[in-house]
């Protein structure tokens, strides 16, 4: 059964709960009126993630110019009351109160404030302020054909298909030519897809642009990928030409700068983990993101008809363990044991997430 909506307010009695002495400001698309017995902010309608408005069932985003005496109101304790409303049609609707979870620490740089309702949303009322739009075109997933006979060119299609094109970087060098032509050709390959789709040099965990030669328990190396703030890496033998191997094993490092780190072999060769390394990041870096709590692994059954699985080994074994599954937009990653499961997914639209929402599943996080 539906819910009923709450009655909407004109914009004057919305205001009107900030109490006397009102001052109005403009943040954005965002009204606040600050009074004595409250403040109001009164935001726009619509789907604009990172802009002044609604994010999802609990968060309220305010952006704009800067304003120093708005400040002093958006304290976490201490301050009024915070009162937020959407604008909807011609009134608006109360969405409760709130609380400020982050600002900028000096009053002069006062440009923007996270806000976190303290009931959150219903459904109904989070898709009438937030109406999710239609999905638009997104990339198919027939990469996953190539994943086990040329895994470059899984890479590669993937690649090309979920990073949109963008400014390139200037063309390569000769010393920087010469560089790649010294690499595993998997590895020289990612670095010159990179200069199509730079987005792939900017994940969190970033493949590096120069790898860097290095020794551990196993030998020389050559280190091409860091993890956890460089607290862990990735690294191949070096010299390439002294193991003789074309794609050449990984080793996961702990610890690196320990005297004595641990070193694990990853059960992928070099081609095929920087087709797993990608996809993580990319699932990481996606714009909306949903994730389960745990649940027995059979709740999971009713997704294998909308996912298709990627044949490579479970990624981070010895951590999450998680094996990846696409569709169309769609990037997700299960970890389970025998016993329970926990699913992650990250989409290129809002919409793609909503459909979810058909299976039940209890959220930690939902974008949709």
């Amino acid at each position: 059964m539906s819910q009923v909506l709450p009655p909407l307010l004109t914009e004057a009695a919305a205001l009107s709960v900030a109490g006397t002495g009102l001052h109005r400001y403009e943040m954005g698309p965002a009204l606040i009126g600050a009074g004595v017995g409250a403040t109001v902010v009164i935001v726009a309608s619509g789907d604009n993630p990172g802009v002044s408005g609604v994010q999802d069932s609990t968060k309220v985003l305010l952006r704009g110019d800067r304003i120093p005496d708005l400040h002093s109101r958006f304290e976490f304790r201490g301050s009024p009351p915070i009162h937020v409303f959407a604008r909807l049609g011609s009134g608006c609707l109360p969405l409760g109160t709130a609380l400020c979870r982050g600002r900028p620490s000096e009053p002069g740089s006062f440009d923007r404030a996270e806000l976190v309702l303290d009931q959150p949303l219903t459904r109904e009322m989070l898709d009438a302020v937030r109406p999710v739009p239609v999905p638009g075109p997104v990339p198919a997933v027939d990469w996953v054909d190539h994943v086990e006979t040329d895994p470059i060119k899984a890479l590669e299609s993937f690649v090309l298909g979920w990073f949109p094109a963008e400014e390139t970087e200037p063309a390569e060098g000769e010393s920087t030519a010469n560089e790649l032509n010294n690499l595993p050709e998997a590895l020289a390959a990612f670095h010159r897809l990179a200069r199509i789709r730079p987005a792939i040099h900017r994940f969190h965990d970033p493949v590096l642009k120069h790898p860097e030669r290095a020794s551990g328990p196993l030998g020389e190396r050559l280190v091409f990928a860091l993890w956890n703030e460089a607290g862990m890496d990735w690294s191949i033998p070096w010299p390439l030409e002294e193991s003789g191997e074309t794609d050449p094993r990984v080793w996961l490092t702990e610890d690196p700068y320990a005297a004595t780190p641990e070193t694990i072999l990853e059960e992928e060769p070099l081609s095929r983990f920087l087709l797993q390394f990608t996809l993580y990041e990319a699932m990481n870096a996606a714009p909306y993101h949903a994730w389960t709590y745990c649940m027995p692994p059979a709740r999971l059954d009713a997704l294998w008809s909308m996912l298709r699985p990627v044949p490579l080994s479970p990624f981070l074994p010895t951590f999450t363990a998680e094996r990846f599954f696409v569709a169309p937009g769609l990037l997700t990653q299960v970890s389970s044991s025998q016993n329970e499961a926990v699913v992650s997914f990250g989409a290129l639209h809002r919409g793609i997430l909503t459909p979810l929402l058909e299976h039940g599943f209890r959220w930690s996080r939902f974008d949709g």
